[in-house]
């Protein structure tokens, strides 16, 4: 959707960016090819109009504001407007912790009679505090 610049202005537009990071962070030429994948999809999404504002969406929904903003980063925020918007964007933002903790919840575990687990619980505790006691004497 967006037209890019001529290649030598995106070429000078990257040798100056490597420059001025091998000047400010003391990096090798190689290591400013890294860069943090958050800033860059921002940085992406604001090129065309897919960025979620966080303050705009604080007064028209803050729930989601508050999760957006506190909560990880998911591809999910970038279909809430723009290009590739989707009606599902929201729910899906909402809904990401479950969807992720839903997996490590498949085992069911049967309530033990055994006192096994209480009696190697007890000891434990029981030789972390001669431990200490031993440390400080």
């Amino acid at each position: 959707l967006c037209q890019l610049p001529p290649q030598s202005v995106m070429e000078k537009e990257v040798n100056e960016k490597k420059k001025n990071l091998v000047k400010w962070f003391g990096l090798s030429f190689d290591e400013v090819l890294k860069t943090e994948w958050l800033v860059y999809m921002d940085t992406l999404a604001s090129f065309i109009g897919a960025k979620p504002s966080v303050l705009g969406l604080l007064c028209r929904d803050p729930w989601l504001a508050l999760t957006i903003f506190f909560g990880p980063c998911s591809p999910y925020q970038y279909r809430l407007r723009g290009p590739g918007h989707w009606e599902g964007a929201r729910q899906a933002i909402l809904t990401q912790w479950d969807r992720t903790l839903k997996p490590t919840r498949t085992r069911v575990t049967a309530g033990s009679s055994s006192s096994f687990p209480s009696l190697l619980t007890v000891l434990g505790f029981l030789l972390l505090l001669a431990a200490v006691i031993f440390v400080f004497q």
